[in-house]
């Protein structure tokens, strides 16, 4: 019973490195910046900044793909969103 388990668990890995666990601090920091960025885009800015930080610290250690790319989503919008705010309120 112990050697089936240990190989699907090296069937899973592919017997490459063990898998990385994805970091959720950083997961969740990307999550929040998206509609802050929406709502509220000084709140988008600061997330999708820490967001980057965060999951670029954590890299090595963790997946932190996903996180990543939901803070540049997040950034990217509140950035659009100030664009947006700066020109609606010179028209």
């Amino acid at each position: 019973m112990e050697n089936n388990n240990q190989n699907l668990t090296n069937q899973n890995n592919n017997g490459n490195q063990p898998e990385k666990k994805t970091y959720s601090a950083g997961l969740t920091v990307g999550i929040l910046s998206i509609p802050c960025g929406l709502l509220l885009a000084i709140s988008g800015w600061i997330l999708g900044i820490v967001g980057i930080v965060i999951n670029n610290k954590h890299k090595d250690e963790y997946n932190t793909n996903a996180g990543f790319i939901l803070s540049i989503i997040g950034l990217v919008l509140s950035i659009l969103n100030s664009i947006l705010g700066v020109y609606l309120s010179l028209k």
